[in-house]
């Protein structure tokens, strides 16, 4: 099944923070964090429901948590309909 994904506008703005705090702290780091980021996304568009589920207060759809390799961040997450809504990428 072939899925789209959007970004909540929140989210949009922590990720574009993320990459600019990296990079100042080493140059080419907010570039490997966004390949990082890549790849988490990726992983989740071909099996959003393999991820688990955010523990905290219930919620309908669920909020999923993936997260994403080598950098201490997630990417929260619902599954609605055949899309995907990135509400956060929380550090």
């Amino acid at each position: 099944m072939s899925r789209s994904w959007q970004q909540h506008p929140a989210a949009a703005a922590e990720l574009r923070d993320a990459v600019l705090y990296l990079e100042e702290v080493r140059e080419g780091l907010g570039e490997r964090f966004l390949d990082a980021v890549d790849a988490a996304l990726r992983s989740i568009l071909d099996d959003p429901e393999a991820w688990s589920v955010h523990q905290g207060r219930a919620r309908i759809p669920p909020v999923r948590t993936r997260s994403v390799s080598g950098f201490r961040y997630d990417i929260k997450y619902v599954v609605v309909a055949d899309a995907i809504i990135v509400l956060a990428f929380a550090h």
